[in-house]
């Protein structure tokens, strides 16, 4: 009898151990991390997309905030998924830091049947993640600092004398060089070309220098704005959905199209998470929905990268703005708008950062 008890225990053991193994898969996917980059962007993802997946799947989606650095995909709290600037994407595509996967094949086709590859814009479905939206980097300026004329172009960021004060630039080689080669009257078809070459680049660190001594540095994206309503400068590069936010709380910010530069974000899985799970699949689905990706616009103006989706952009939930008016892609802000080389960023990576931080450190 003894025996018997004995091989009953063994046996109730190893079922426990089949059960509880067969299940723990499932309890792991209850819940997924998600990289993102915080402040107004981060708050109109959870209404539009993380709230409404929790909702249908019972996933519960934790955030992590992610400043651009790709530390992060090498660190001891690696994401399950991030949201990454397309140029990020393609370096750590490169380094083999993101799972190459068909992306496409997790994307519904849109309300009337268009398959994903043919309702996505151009180069958005890529071997390692998906573009799911367009955004803009631009200046922007404080209304009250400039009672009489205010600041319409590009060049008057450089401009000292007509518009005096202290300008915030984002502490890194993004945006400024070709913002400065615009205020040299290079063509924007040229911009890209002369930034390859060491002529281009001493003409960019020039117009830089005209102003040195009145930038203020920022590295975290609600800087910016904030900066502005505090008066701590009178203008400030940053993005259209974070101004557009401060526009919103009644801040007196305005900004300029004139030069804007408009860039695309991705959907990436980091290597370091060896298993593609189901729930990574579920979660790229849904928030690459027509529906969804046009919801989050209304809420903050990024532009979907789903053809179908800019036709269901209607009105902020808030405010009843027409959001499809304050996209970086709407016809009125394209004048002189350009278009983010991802390749060229991709493939001057250290380059531009070793000839920026020696310009920095220089006197």
């Amino acid at each position: 009898m003894k025996q018997y008890r004995l091989t009953a225990t063994r046996i109730y053991r190893v079922l426990s151990l089949i059960f509880y193994l067969s299940i723990a898969p499932l309890q792991a996917q209850r819940e997924l991390t998600v990289a993102t980059w915080g402040g107004a962007y981060e708050n109109a993802q959870r209404i539009a997309l993380f709230e409404p997946f929790e909702a249908e799947t019972g996933i519960r989606i934790e955030t992590q905030f992610y400043n651009g650095d790709q530390a992060i995909l090498k660190s001891d709290s690696i994401p399950d998924v991030i949201d990454m600037t397309l140029d990020d994407a393609l370096v750590a595509c490169d380094e083999n830091l993101l799972h190459k996967v068909d992306f496409g094949s997790m994307v519904s086709p849109s309300p009337a049947g268009v398959k994903a590859e043919n309702d996505f814009i151009e180069n958005s479905i890529l071997p390692c993640g998906i573009a799911h939206l367009t955004y803009s980097n631009l200046i922007a300026y404080d209304d009250r600092a400039f009672p009489g004329a205010k600041p319409q172009l590009i060049n008057d960021f450089f401009d000292l004398e007509r518009f005096p004060g202290k300008r915030a630039l984002y502490k890194e080689p993004s945006a400024i060089l070709e913002w400065a080669l615009m205020a040299e009257g290079v063509p924007l078809d040229q911009i890209y070309d002369l930034l390859s070459t060491d002529r281009g680049l001493r003409l960019a660190f020039r117009r830089l220098d005209s102003i040195r001594d009145q930038i203020v540095w920022w590295d975290n994206p609600k800087q910016p704005a904030a900066f502005l309503k505090a008066g701590k400068v009178v203008m400030a590069s940053g993005y259209n959905g974070r101004f557009f936010d401060a526009q919103l709380q009644g801040d007196p910010i305005n900004m300029i199209w004139d030069g804007q530069i408009i860039d695309r974000d991705v959907w990436a899985i980091p290597k370091a998470k060896e298993d593609l799970s189901e729930a990574v699949r579920k979660f790229i689905g849904f928030v690459t929905q027509t529906s969804k990706m046009a919801k989050l616009a209304e809420i903050i103006p990024y532009g979907p990268t789903r053809k179908s989706a800019l036709k269901h952009i209607g009105l902020h939930p808030q405010k009843g703005i027409q959001m499809r008016e304050h996209l970086p892609t709407a016809s009125h802000h394209l004048d002189r708008a350009l278009f983010r080389d991802a390749n060229w960023y991709a493939r001057t990576l250290k380059f531009r950062n070793q000839r920026f931080w020696d310009w920095f450190n220089a006197n």
